[in-house]
C-alpha cells in the first residue's frame, strides 16, 4: 500500500546534506510591537532590504550570494590558517555546508590538474554503549591516521564528525596534519583544541521557513495545509535540529498521505508554507 503512496517530500532522499543547498541564516530581528499580521506573511522593504513578516517578527530573506561569499571566506580562511573547524549543534546544517563548499575546495586545491582532496564521514554505531564508542573512536583514530600516512604535503583532509574521536585521538590528529603539511577541515558539535572556528552553524526560523518551502513546491494542496498547521503550531524559534524536524514532518505527513492517498504531487498551489493561510503574494515574494 505505502508503494503506491506519493512520494513524501520529507523523505531522506529530498533532505539529505547532498540534496539540499546550503543556506545562509539571514539573521532573526523581532518588528515594532505594533506590527501584527495574523496567520498570514507580508512583504516590507526597508532601506533597500527585502524581509517577510511572520506573525510578529520579520526575518531577511536569504540571499544564495550570500552562500558563495561565505564559501570563498572559509577557503581563504583555511588555506592561510591550514586547519579549521566548522562547528555547531545537531541537525544544523554543518555536513550540508560541507557539500556545498567542495566545488570551491576542489578549485583552491588542485595541484597540476588533479585535486588533492580526501574525505572522511565518521558515523556513530547504532548501539550507542560505553564500549562501541571506544571501539569506534579508536577504529576512527586508526583510519584516519593512516589516511594521513598516504597524503601529499598540501593536501587536504576533510573529516566530518571530529567530536567522534577521543581527545587525545584530536589531539594526535591535528599533530600529524601540521607536521605533514596537511590542511584540515573539519565538523564538530563543540570547539575542537588546536583548530580555529571557521564558521558556527545557527538554525532561525526564516531558514527553516525557506528550506519547508522548497521542500513543498510540488505538494499537494492538503499536503502544505497540513505542514502548514503543523509549523504555525510550533514555536520554531526553539528549533536548533532541523534534521529531527525533517524525521517528525516526514512522519506527519505520512500519516496524512495514508488518510487521504489522492494526494498527488501533480497539484500546485505555489509552494509556499503559508499559502493556506490566505497569502497568495507571499508564495510569489518568497521565491
Amino acid at each position: 500500500m505505502n508503494a503506491a503512496l506519493p512520494k513524501n517530500p520529507f523523505s531522506t532522499r529530498f533532505t539529505r546534506p547532498e540534496a539540499v543547498a546550503f543556506q545562509c541564516p539571514p539573521g532573526v530581528r523581532v518588528a515594532d510591537s505594533s506590527v501584527f499580521v495574523s496567520h498570514q506573511n507580508a512583504t516590507v522593504e526597508s532601506h533597500g532590504v527585502r524581509e517577510v513578516i511572520v506573525g510578529s517578527c520579520s526575518f531577511k530573506e536569504h540571499d544564495p550570494a550570500d552562500t558563495a561569499k561565505l564559501c570563498h571566506r572559509i577557503v581563504g580562511q583555511l588555506k592561510s590558517a591550514k586547519s579549521g573547524l566548522i562547528v555547531g549543534p545537531h541537525g544544523s546544517g554543518k555536513t550540508t555546508l560541507l557539500y556545498t563548499l567542495m566545488p570551491f575546495l576542489m578549485s583552491a586545491f588542485q595541484v597540476e590538474g588533479s585535486t588533492q582532496i580526501r574525505r572522511m564521514q565518521l558515523t556513530m554505531p547504532l548501539v550507542n554503549s560505553t564500549w562501541s564508542r571506544f571501539r569506534h573512536a579508536r577504529k576512527s583514530a586508526q583510519q584516519t591516521g593512516d589516511c594521513l600516512s598516504g597524503m601529499p604535503p598540501g593536501s587536504l583532509l576533510v573529516i566530518d564528525g571530529v567530536e567522534q574521536l577521543t581527545a587525545r585521538g584530536r589531539r594526535s590528529l591535528v599533530r600529524k596534519s601540521r607536521r605533514r603539511d596537511i590542511f584540515l577541515l573539519a565538523t564538530s558539535h563543540a570547539r575542537v583544541a588546536g583548530l580555529s572556528v571557521l564558521h558556527q552553524t545557527v538554525v532561525d526560523v526564516m531558514l527553516i521557513q525557506s528550506l519547508v518551502d522548497r521542500l513543498l513546491e510540488n505538494a499537494s494542496a492538503s499536503v502544505v495545509e497540513v505542514v502548514s498547521r503543523e509549523l504555525h503550531s510550533r514555536d520554531l524559534k526553539a528549533c536548533t535540529n532541523v534534521r529531527d524536524l525533517w524525521f517528525e514532518l516526514y512522519d506527519i505527513v505520512q500519516d496524512e498521505l495514508l488518510v487521504d492517498p489522492m494526494n498527488l504531487k501533480g497539484v500546485s498551489d505555489g509552494g509556499s508554507i503559508v499559502s493556506s493561510h490566505g497569502s497568495q503574494h507571499a508564495s510569489d515574494s518568497h521565491r
